[in-house]
């Protein structure tokens, strides 16, 4: 009876230890091939954020580009939430889930798109432009 238990547990050690190895060299093969595809999952996201963000800047921010003035902050935060909602909806569930697993976690993903709907809305070329366009017309106006 006693060898039969010790057989018993030597044969879950050995399955256990084999299941753990194929764990985690399978996790450790994905996470090497994440790191050496990066690029590709790179282009493939400014794709999908281009376009999330062309239609929020257009549907939502757009007039405030062209008029030259600031969004109010609790818009612009309803804006990147949207955003970032968007953007993952566009690339749909299987191609979020492969960028949640390259960026760690949804937070870490979903921080990420907020940062980059931030930086693309401060270089925005048209608000620029009109902010540019205004203050010579008021430059032009004073004289």
């Amino acid at each position: 009876m006693e060898v039969l238990f010790l057989v018993i547990v030597i044969c879950l050690l050995a399955v256990g230890t084999f299941i753990k190895v194929v764990v985690f060299e399978g996790a450790n093969k994905r996470r090497s091939q994440l790191v050496q595809n990066f690029p590709s999952y790179l282009t493939v996201l400014n794709y999908y954020t281009d376009r999330a963000y062309e239609m929020i800047h257009k549907d939502r921010m757009l007039i405030y580009s062209l008029e030259a003035t600031k969004i109010n902050n609790e818009q612009f935060n309803q804006c990147a939430k949207d955003f970032a909602t968007l953007t993952t909806s566009l690339m749909g569930p299987t191609l979020c889930k492969e960028f949640i697993s390259l960026f760690g976690d949804e937070d870490t993903l979903l921080f990420n798109l907020v940062e980059f709907f931030n930086t693309k809305y401060e270089s925005d070329e048209i608000r620029k432009a009109s902010i540019e366009n205004l203050m010579e017309e008021n430059e032009t106006e004073e004289k």
